[in-house]
């Protein structure tokens, strides 16, 4: 039998976008996954909408009291009874191919801990912004020490956003909660807590987009991006996990 997989969806108000992450999740040519959603006390038809689901695959937690999104995350994660997880927001999408393809990534690769796709940018209404992106310079397997120096090096989250990248279940529920001290950096702060325990394996291909919205999380922190992102570099410098020579240091 194939393994399992868990695809955990936190949820608070995704509207107008929730119908369609769901539904490609539901659309997976996969046969062995179940679909986790954490309804974070939406107020914007969330709730109402998800009552309505009767697919056998999916399970839906309802919160009644607000929780902070990193809490969501990792709450998320801890329902997931798979051996692999994948996280995906309720604005973005993934193709029906991900599941299969990183699956068959990882259990080809048995260090790896981690795999991830190339993605697409969309906007509000779907429209492509960019066709293909992330993974730029990255090998199809990488140590997950340097897999974030190159991440380092080029000033971003190469890896992608979580609805790119599938876990080890055991290893990401290791590493929970999410990381939080600098927001964000929790995608690219968690994956280098999960990436301590060993490989990433890269897929050259688009398998799944990630939208571009007023409502997005990322668009909040707007003006707080470098900052932030020079913050959790120099903390993972201090705690050991990455060492940059002079010239490193300097690019």
């Amino acid at each position: 039998m194939t393994p399992k997989v868990s695809i955990v969806i936190p949820v608070h108000n995704g509207m107008p976008y929730l119908e369609q992450a769901l539904n490609s999740a539901l659309s997976q040519e996969y046969e062995n996954f179940e679909v986790v959603v954490i309804d974070n006390a939406s107020t914007d038809g969330s709730t109402q909408r998800l009552r309505t689901v009767e697919n056998p695959r999916v399970r839906v937690i309802h919160r009644t009291e607000l929780q902070a999104a990193g809490l969501n995350w990792t709450q998320a994660v801890h329902e997931a009874t798979g051996t692999y997880i994948k996280l995906l927001c309720a604005d973005d999408l993934i193709d029906p191919c991900i599941i299969r393809d990183q699956v068959a990534a990882l259990e080809s690769n048995p260090l790896a801990v981690m795999a991830a796709s190339k993605r697409r940018v969309i906007d509000a209404q779907g429209a492509v912004v960019k066709r293909k992106h992330g993974l730029s310079g990255l090998a199809a397997n990488v140590n997950g020490r340097e897999a974030i120096k190159q991440c380092f090096l080029a000033g971003t989250n190469l890896l992608g956003e979580p609805a790119s990248v599938l876990f080890r279940s055991e290893v990401i529920k290791a590493a929970m909660p999410w990381h939080s001290r600098w927001p964000y950096v929790t995608d690219i702060g968690t994956y280098a807590e999960v990436l301590k325990h060993g490989d990433l394996v890269t897929i050259d291909q688009v398998q799944a987009s990630f939208r571009i919205a007023a409502t997005s999380w990322s668009a909040s922190l707007v003006g707080k991006q470098e900052e932030q992102f020079a913050q959790w570099q120099a903390s993972e410098i201090q705690a050991g996990f990455v060492s940059l020579s002079r010239w490193e240091l300097i690019r």
